[in-house]
């Protein structure tokens, strides 16, 4: 109750997940995308390219990685699938995952304003902000499909599994966002840190080189970096290759009990958002 008499309601975030909140969010969906909409015309309306920029990077790195690894290195892709393909399925999935993570670490920052002025499950920030990231991989998802006649290479029936495994990534970034979204709160070191990790990662993926290049009696620990499997099986989808499905398995055990981790993580500091933002 305030001083001059009137009640006054207070909303604080409970200490752990709860399906009332599952409710809140459902309540809540139009602001989700609300924010998703803004985040992805933001990005393109105000830059110069526009779209073009989400088929720039991948194509850019692709001619990189095929000039470095393969013309001079030496790297070899799948057996009959010509290295530019291979390289640049692996380079669509993997943005994906990185620019989702990079959008949701970066997601409580971004709406400070909101934050510190009314109530929404802050969980909506960082989950609305892969949507951009997956705008970004269907654009560069579709200049795959179109490049790769040009290579005499045509997707395989097992292609459709490519959709459901782009999901996958989409949810491995939002697990793993959770925690460097609330992390970043607290401590901004993140946002300088985070891109180091991601250029480390991206070699500990077989994102330019295939796994077999792994002394098998190693390979296993690529289901530990659980976007390893996820890049590896994306590319078998549309190449009809063998899918390490043990090892998908492992990864999306892994991203379950990240996310679930980083669920129960994010809410224990959610109530400190608006004070630190």
């Amino acid at each position: 109750m305030t001083g001059d008499g009137e009640n006054q309601l207070v909303l604080r975030p409970t200490s752990a997940f709860s399906f009332r909140e599952l409710r809140d969010l459902w309540e809540y969906r139009e602001l989700f995308w609300i924010l998703a909409i803004r985040d992805v015309s933001v990005r393109y309306k105000q830059a110069l390219l526009g779209v073009v920029w989400a088929l720039l990077q991948p194509a850019a790195q692709t001619v990189l990685f095929t000039v470095l690894f393969h013309r001079l290195a030496g790297i070899q892709g799948e057996p009959g699938v010509p290295y530019p393909i291979f390289c640049l399925s692996g380079l669509v999935i993997w943005m994906l995952f990185s620019g989702g993570l990079a959008h949701a670490s970066e997601s409580l920052i971004g709406g400070s304003n909101l934050i510190t002025k009314v109530y929404f499950p802050r969980l909506i920030l960082p989950a609305s902000a892969i949507v951009t990231a997956l705008v970004d991989f269907a654009l560069g998802f579709v200049m795959l499909l179109a490049v790769m006649p040009f290579f005499d290479v045509w997707p395989h029936l097992s292609a459709l599994a490519a959709l459901p495994l782009a999901l996958l990534a989409a949810l491995t970034a939002l697990s793993i966002g959770l925690w460097t979204s609330a992390i970043n709160v607290q401590f901004r070191d993140v946002r300088h840190a985070l891109p180091f990790f991601m250029q480390l990662l991206v070699y500990l993926t077989p994102v330019f080189y295939p796994v077999s290049l792994i002394p098998e009696k190693w390979r296993w620990l690529t289901a530990l970096n659980p976007m390893s499997p996820i890049v590896e099986s994306f590319r078998a989808s549309l190449l009809g290759l063998p899918m390490p499905l043990p090892r998908l398995g492992i990864s999306l055990a892994i991203t379950v009990v990240v996310g679930l981790s980083g669920l129960v993580f994010f809410r224990s500091l959610e109530r400190s958002f608006a004070d630190r933002v």
